[in-house]
């Protein structure tokens, strides 16, 4: 009896001990990629970004400018997508990603490729095109 007992806690200390590193790991992976770690695929990026934004849990709008080259519209769903630089207002990287485009905005003066600066307002990970212009 004395054993098996022993043994028991033998195992349940160990799964303890796996999963408190697994956490350790996970943290020192967040902290990494937090302090300019690459390889992230763009999608993982942007999850991650809105993660770590150091504006969690506050709703502050923030207004950004940039240049990107339009790759896709849809104008239905008055959205498009950018092939962007880096936007260091806001800390985020080159990346392609979809917007929400404000209603304000006329989509028929853009068409997939061109070369533009735009502007967005919002916060953490949420932002929405407020202007695009053709870049020079």
């Amino acid at each position: 009896m004395y054993f098996v007992d022993n043994h028991r806690r033998a195992q349940r200390a160990g799964v303890l001990a796996a999963t408190l590193l697994g956490a350790a790991l996970t943290l020192q992976a967040g902290a990494a990629f937090a302090q300019g770690g690459t390889g992230m695929s763009d999608m993982n990026s942007m999850k991650n970004m809105q993660k770590m934004s150091p504006m969690s849990g506050t709703k502050e709008v923030k207004t950004a400018t940039a240049t990107g080259t339009v790759t896709a519209l849809n104008a239905a769903d008055h959205k498009i997508t950018f092939d962007h630089g880096p936007i260091p207002a806001i800390n985020w990287p080159a990346m392609k990603m979809e917007f929400a485009v404000a209603p304000s905005v006329d989509l028929a003066k853009v068409k997939t490729g061109d070369k533009v600066n735009f502007t967005l307002s919002g916060s953490g990970g949420t932002y929405t095109v407020q202007s695009i212009m053709p870049a020079h």
